[in-house]
């Protein structure tokens, strides 16, 4: 890939996010290598999907990459990833780190891709592709709302688990988290995970006729699909190599972006980074950011503090 920075689309890219990108990329010609090499199914998704069609690559203001698999091959990959996947690469879910998503990234080590939301969490936050996993979907309409209110309440207990704090007003905020420390910690993040991820295998693929990705559950329709759209794949171009894309790759994107072919500038799903670095690790980018957002929320609690009292008076 050429690192220089270039203008595409009338949209400038920069040398910086050329780096990012051949990290990422790096980490998806692996992705595939593994998924070759055991057979198994993965697809491009998302932005990524309307990029390889549209762009032939990267839509130029991305900054990242997204994949997708059906829950059998997810769950195939998922049990090899520990052989597959050695250092620098990371292969990371709920049971290789304290990861609470029902998705999985494979990340790069000595780099640093820190999202605002997670800078208080402890697990590895390098350079990732992020690997989605669809499931069923119910055709039992009551069925699948029950799945769905039970996922909800199982993954916010362990990102409650993961991230506590405590608020100064929000005592409901305070009860749920004691009640994720006793209960996660009773029986141990992985444990708590597993009953999780097992919601999403109680129903076939074969069984149902929809598929979406369970795990977000507050927009389960934006991910709705018709399981028939991925019996066949087919390679597109994608930067330097070829992409594996569902052949009826135009009927989803149709459903997600409309007219997908007209290029529309949009925030990414992590909505941008408090630090992209391909050169330093995480590990030694973290402490510095964390106790700036300390501060920062310590000033603003106490200014709302100031407000409250001054009202009372």
């Amino acid at each position: 890939m050429n690192l220089e920075s270039e203008i595409r689309n009338g949209y400038t890219i920069s040398a910086e996010m050329k780096k990012v990108w051949a990290v990422e990329m790096g980490l998806l010609k692996k992705l595939l290598e593994v998924c070759e090499k055991h057979n198994l199914k993965v697809w491009a998704e998302g932005g990524t999907l309307l990029g390889t069609v549209r762009e032939k690559g990267y839509i130029p203001w991305d900054d990242d990459i997204d994949m997708a698999m059906l829950r059998d091959d997810y769950d195939k990959l998922q049990a090899i990833a520990k052989d597959e996947f050695k250092a620098p690469y990371f292969f990371q879910s709920g049971y290789t780190d304290l990861f609470p998503n029902g998705f999985s990234k494979l990340r790069m080590d000595g780099t640093a891709a820190i999202i605002p939301y997670e800078i208080n969490q402890n697990f590895h936050q390098g350079i990732f592709i992020d690997i989605f996993c669809y499931d069923a979907v119910p055709d039992d309409k009551i069925v699948f709302e029950e799945q769905k209110r039970l996922a909800e309440e199982k993954i916010k207990l362990l990102k409650i688990y993961c991230d506590p704090y405590w608020s100064f007003t929000d005592f409901i905020h305070n009860w749920r988290v004691m009640k994720a420390k006793w209960t996660v910690g009773r029986k141990g993040f992985k444990k708590c995970f597993e009953e999780y991820e097992h919601l999403f295998r109680q129903y076939k693929i074969s069984d149902n006729k929809n598929i979406s990705f369970i795990a977000f559950y507050y927009e389960l329709e934006r991910y709705l699909r018709d399981k028939r759209w991925y019996d066949e794949t087919i390679y597109l171009p994608f930067e330097d190599i070829q992409m594996p894309v569902p052949k009826d790759y135009d009927k989803i994107l149709t459903l997600q972006y409309g007219e997908y072919m007209k290029p529309v500038k949009a925030p990414t799903m992590h909505g941008g980074f408090e630090a992209l670095d391909t050169e330093h690790s995480y590990f030694d980018i973290l402490p510095a950011i964390r106790e700036k957002h300390k501060n920062d929320n310590w000033n603003q609690r106490k200014r709302h503090l100031l407000k409250l009292l001054r009202i009372k008076q």
